[in-house]
């Protein structure tokens, strides 16, 4: 939930930025959203901190639940996969 509020704060302040620049004066769209750009990644950077890294945690948590729903055998099967995988990628000796 903390991602969905960090992105909808970030193309907020970029959307404003880029809309005044571009409509009210006059700026190119390329220029005006390049700097509302670096202006809603500055401001949200520096001011929104502690809710880029709940939105972060939140992240993290989401890719976590994947591995750690696996069961000790699908771990073993990847470990083997993994195993035999890099037995394959290794150089043969053309000699032997």
């Amino acid at each position: 939930m903390q991602l969905l509020k960090y992105t909808v704060l970030r193309l907020g302040i970029f959307l404003v930025v880029f809309l005044g620049l571009w409509w009210g004066l006059k700026w190119p769209i390329f220029v005006a959203a390049l700097v509302g750009l670096v202006i809603a990644f500055a401001v949200s950077y520096l001011f929104f901190n502690n809710l880029r890294l709940r939105a972060n945690q939140d992240v993290g948590k989401a890719f976590n639940k994947t591995t750690a729903s696996k069961s000790e055998k699908q771990l073993a099967d990847e470990a083997a996969e993994d195993s035999y995988d890099e037995s394959q990628r290794r150089p043969q000796d053309p000699t032997a």
